[in-house]
């Protein structure tokens, strides 16, 4: 059989090393786009994680990303699997093929269809997440025929690397076994298409608002969870212009947030702060403390705790203690 395995990224990649000891039932070849310009006027250009892999292993590599390129490798393959390649396979292409093609998906189909399942489902404070395998559809992301799922226990101090890792290996062992037994063949009596757990939901790309920390409901751990995915966190702080009568905001950037062991106190309001020592800041949220070590201000350089504190009157126009 002729395999075309479509990829780009860490997650694809973790997924083939789990189909690569069945390469004697099958002839592979890489399929990934072209490299992008990169850097200071994009003079350079960055190569995609899958080819350098291909490189070392000796695995063919192919380049496609236009409509002539795929016409080009039509009739070539008897399946694709498209894990992370980063654009719909084409229905042409995808008609050119004997059993047409699979996509791993981590998320429980079709909950969380859509381009960030991994995201979603840390950001959303989920206990449960898992991969699906599915069959591509000509025409539409994530709306195929689910072979394979299985659900993951989310731990509490996932990360969103420690769980792409997980669910990639997880997602590449179910198509080992589809593989493995032909269970994409549809003249297979063992085939067989699994009805949803779940009901539909989208997974968005992350956007600028995912990384403002709401106050209001934040606990230690969601905001943890959430620091493990995005890295960089922000929230607002009340500012009074000198020159207008309207308040207004100014974004402050959180710096190596880490949770704290002080104990709660109720009497404070959720997104109060107070400096623990010079290099602390602690924030209150609903079951405890987070702390900081470094703050950036909107229009400023970053300040450490003590710093920022004392310039709160210059910055803001105020000394309120507490972000919004």
């Amino acid at each position: 059989m002729r395999l075309a395995y479509f990829g780009s990224d860490t997650f694809s990649i973790l997924c083939l090393k789990r189909l690569l000891p069945l390469n004697s039932n099958f002839l592979l070849d890489i399929v990934t786009r072209h490299p992008k310009p990169s850097g200071r006027g994009l003079l350079s250009l960055k190569d995609l994680p899958i080819a350098d892999f291909a490189n070392r292993n000796n695995i063919n590599l192919l380049r496609v990303d236009s409509k002539a390129e795929f016409e080009a490798i039509k009739g070539k393959y008897d399946l694709c699997i498209a894990v992370s390649y980063g654009k719909l396979i084409p229905s042409t292409f995808l008609s050119s093929l004997t059993y047409g093609g699979l996509n791993v998906h981590p998320s429980l189909l079709p909950k969380y269809s859509g381009p960030a399942p991994l995201h979603r489902a840390l950001l959303n404070n989920d206990s449960i997440t898992g991969v699906s395998v599915q069959t591509l559809h000509p025409t539409e992301f994530d709306k195929g025929d689910v072979l394979a799922r299985e659900e993951y226990t989310i731990k509490e101090n996932e990360t969103l690397d420690s769980l792409t890792e997980t669910l990639a290996i997880m997602g590449g062992d179910l198509l080992n076994n589809i593989v493995k037994k032909s269970l994409f063949d549809k003249s297979n009596p063992n085939y067989r298409v699994l009805k949803p757990d779940l009901p539909f939901s989208y997974a968005a790309k992350v956007s600028s608002t995912d990384n403002q920390i709401i106050w209001k409901n934040a606990t230690v751990q969601s905001i943890m969870r959430k620091y493990g995915v995005l890295h960089k966190l922000h929230t607002f702080k009340p500012c009074i212009p000198k020159k207008k009568s309207t308040a207004t905001t100014k974004r402050v950037v959180l710096g190596n947030i880490q949770p704290s062991s002080s104990p709660l106190d109720s009497s404070l309001p959720n997104g109060s702060f107070r400096l623990l020592d010079d290099s602390t800041l602690e924030i209150k949220v609903s079951d405890g403390f987070i702390k900081v070590d470094e703050l950036k201000t909107e229009g400023f350089g970053s300040d450490t705790p003590a710093k920022f504190i004392s310039s709160l009157k210059k910055k803001f126009n105020n000394t309120d203690n507490y972000f919004i």
